[in-house]
């Protein structure tokens, strides 16, 4: 017999599979996960199993760095920076991952980041043409505004696609590096057709879009000889979305009375003690500046609960060989973190900006973890062996890394 099981609602049931027809499961409607020759069960005997199978190992990822030792790094980064006029940014940027990391543990190990910083530089000395010829267009032709904004719309799906190719390469874990097998046409179809498509579905494909960039990344991710199988679906996306959406409204709302509450008590206090001319108006540009703030609060506040959400339900619904990802980001606490973030970043002048990046990272990290039904040391062995085999790869001249 063999066996049927549900990752997302822990649904379990024997049978025979019948070639490679996918079943769903009858509780929550998710693909069922396939195993075979388990013991024979009794006819029509169904198990509720937990969300983790028998057998399965854990291991979390541990993050070590601290925000002491991130600051050392980000301020000598920030200062070679200024005064190479932004050539040092590649090296800052290498410098910035490799500390990241390093001090990201997996099963006793830590992660590796090897790119050489002249390609992150050969990437940022075009973006920065690039920006040059928009400032210089805007401001001497003007009527070529037009054609400049189509170019960097037609070449941007190109970048994308190179620099998640050129990021998953020099990342390695265990001396076998990640891969990203992303296509060019996957690459236009998700970051040139739909965003043109979503103003003329007046914003309902978004969410879709959203899946569809998700799919793009977590489906193409490959370790060493391993693919990776993501199974997500458009439908929890467009949920979210929709929980967002009325999330956001509530807080503009919430707002708007506040400070109409509040305007509307300065009128009359004004009114009452007698006062300048000038009163009103200061009055309604402290409004605004307290409106537009609190806007922004809210707007970070839901791509904090956004992001939470989709990573969660991503990471949940991927599954590399024999391993597969547990997320259990919450959103109330990552939006805590990255509000309380922004009023010490404010505060200190951009000096807690380290430990803001540090306290974040850390959270993420602490939320996600990995099982296996096997050893984590034969996955890795098995596919080293394998990697090994295929050597190292030629460099790809058009392999970029640019801040997108």
């Amino acid at each position: 017999m063999d066996r049927f099981f549900c990752r997302k609602c822990g649904f379990t049931q024997t049978g025979t599979r019948i070639g490679e027809i996918q079943v769903h499961c009858p509780k929550c409607g998710d693909p069922l996960r396939y195993e075979k020759d388990v013991w024979p069960a009794v006819e029509g005997e169904v198990h509720v199993a937990g969300p983790v199978p028998p057998g399965e190992n854990r291991y979390p990822f541990e993050f070590s760095g601290n925000a002491k030792e991130y600051f050392r790094i980000w301020i000598v980064n920030l200062f070679l920076t200024v005064i190479t006029g932004g050539i040092y940014a590649a090296w800052a940027k290498v410098r910035t991952r490799r500390y990241l990391y390093a001090s990201t543990r997996l099963a006793g190990h830590s992660f590796d980041y090897v790119a050489s910083p002249t390609a992150i530089l050969k990437g940022n000395l075009i973006l920065g043409f690039g920006l040059a010829c928009y400032f210089l267009t805007r401001s001497y032709k003007p009527e070529l505004m037009g054609a400049v904004v189509i170019l960097a719309y037609i070449v941007l799906p190109f970048l994308v696609c190179k620099s998640l190719r050129f990021f998953a390469r020099n990342s390695i874990y265990r001396n076998i590096r990640f891969r990203f097998a992303g296509s060019l046409k996957e690459s236009y179809k998700t970051y040139f057709l739909f965003p043109i498509l979503i103003p003329l579905t007046l914003g309902v494909i978004f969410p879709f879009w959203g899946y569809l960039k998700k799919k793009f990344f977590f489906g193409h991710l490959g370790y060493g000889t391993s693919d990776v199988d993501f199974d997500a679906r458009p439908g929890v996306f467009y949920k979210y979305y929709a929980l967002a959406s009325i999330l956001m409204i509530i807080l503009v709302a919430t707002a708007i009375f506040f400070f109409m509450f509040v305007l509307t008590g300065s009128a009359i206090f004004a009114g009452e003690v007698g006062g300048d001319g000038d009163r009103p108006s200061n009055v309604f540009f402290y409004i605004g500046f307290l409106m537009n703030g609190l806007f922004l609060l809210s707007a970070s506040a839901v791509q904090q609960f956004v992001y939470a959400k989709l990573n969660n339900y991503c990471f949940n619904h991927t599954r590399l060989g024999r391993v597969r990802f547990e997320s259990s980001i919450r959103a109330d606490e990552l939006i805590w973190i990255r509000l309380t973030n922004i009023f010490a970043i404010i505060i200190s002048v951009g000096l807690l900006i380290p430990w803001a990046k540090i306290r974040r990272t850390r959270y993420i990290l602490s939320r996600i973890t990995i099982l296996t039904s096997g050893s984590l040391d034969e996955f890795v062995s098995e596919d080293e062996h394998d990697v090994s085999a295929l050597g190292e790869a030629a460099t790809d001249f058009f392999d970029l890394e640019i801040s997108l």
